[in-house]
């Protein structure tokens, strides 16, 4: 619990079960939870912390959210059903983890399918990009916003200086069938194993590697445990901020209003956040690994081309990858 915690409520107020939220009449303060993935100094944990500030403004102190940092309330594929069911009311998870919930937004997952920032963001932004997930609101979970989460790069006990290096080795990856066949696809094995449990994983040998992205190497030590980083990129993955459609439909629709106004500033202040934590992690890791690597991307990209396809035939996406892909030709 942190210091945006409210203060105790005067008067009767009905307790949502299991919610954390006080809801009753519309003078009745709202208390909700937001579960972050992440250490206190992630750009995403500093984002989520401006998220309520933000509410508790826009909402005149009607909403205050509780913000709880490195997992407290759970990981991340057992936080996705918390938000379903109402258990908390927000968080922010990859894209790729909300594949159990609807297959088709694995599509985030493929590699390659960005070919810059600019390009992803571009799309994400979009008319077209916000309405892709709109399918999510049936299930119960509602995107607020898109959060940066960079490009993905392999940390591993040995060096990977181009795909024939994936060959043989177990690499750790989110629970999502397409991240698990893109390290197929390399000549790897792809290994899901929970984030607060892939320091230890990476250490006793579980895994002979992982990837993400510089900021989350950096805050959760990854350094410690693998002597190479190799920037090869192969994947954009989104997070998303969400929100439990279950919580949100209890809400008055000013205060649903004012909900998703701070979800679009907290998009806009992550963007900034972002781009200084990433310049920062950077610098950080070139004094932490034995190597960083960079690769030729080509092969890579040579290797994964055929997986992209198929996928986007499998998930029913062939028309929306087509289009990115196409996009991606301005960038």
């Amino acid at each position: 619990m942190n210091r945006w915690k409210s203060a105790s409520i005067a008067g009767a107020l009905a307790v949502m079960a299991g919610a954390g939220m006080l809801a009753s009449p519309a003078w009745a303060q709202i208390e909700l939870k937001l579960n972050g993935l992440h250490a206190p100094e992630h750009p995403v944990s500093l984002t989520h912390h401006f998220f309520a500030d933000r509410v508790e403004q826009i909402t005149n102190g009607e909403i205050t959210v509780d913000v709880f940092d490195a997992r407290q309330l759970g990981d991340a594929v057992e936080s996705v059903q918390s938000l379903r069911n109402g258990t908390i009311a927000f968080m922010t998870v990859s894209t790729s983890n909300l594949s159990q919930v609807d297959p088709k937004v694995d599509m985030f997952s493929l590699p390659y399918l960005f070919k810059s920032a600019d390009h992803y963001w571009d799309y994400l932004t979009s008319e077209r990009g916000r309405g892709f997930v709109e399918p999510l609101e049936d299930k119960g979970i509602i995107v607020l916003a898109w959060i940066d989460s960079g490009a993905r790069n392999f940390f591993s006990e040995q060096p990977i200086r181009s795909v024939e290096d994936v060959q043989g080795k177990k690499i750790r990856v989110m629970a999502s069938p397409v991240q698990v066949k893109t390290i197929e696809a390399m000549g790897g094995t792809g290994v899901p194993v929970a984030w607060g449990e892939l320091y230890n994983a990476r250490q006793t040998g579980v895994v002979d590697g992982a990837e993400n992205n510089h900021p989350s190497v950096v805050t959760m030590k990854f350094y410690e445990v693998s002597d190479y980083y190799t920037l090869d990129e192969h994947a954009r993955i989104p997070d998303a901020l969400l929100m439990s459609k279950m919580v949100y439909d209890k809400l008055s629709e000013e205060q649903q209003q004012a909900i998703r106004q701070a979800g679009r500033e907290a998009e806009a202040y992550m963007r900034g956040a972002w781009t200084m934590a990433e310049q920062s992690a950077m610098s950080e890791l070139q004094g932490r690994f034995s190597e960083i690597i960079e690769p030729d991307k080509q092969p890579f990209i040579d290797a994964v081309a055929p997986l992209v396809q198929e996928e986007a035939e499998r998930l029913g996406i062939a028309e929306e990858v087509d289009y990115i892909l196409e996009m991606g030709q301005n960038y």
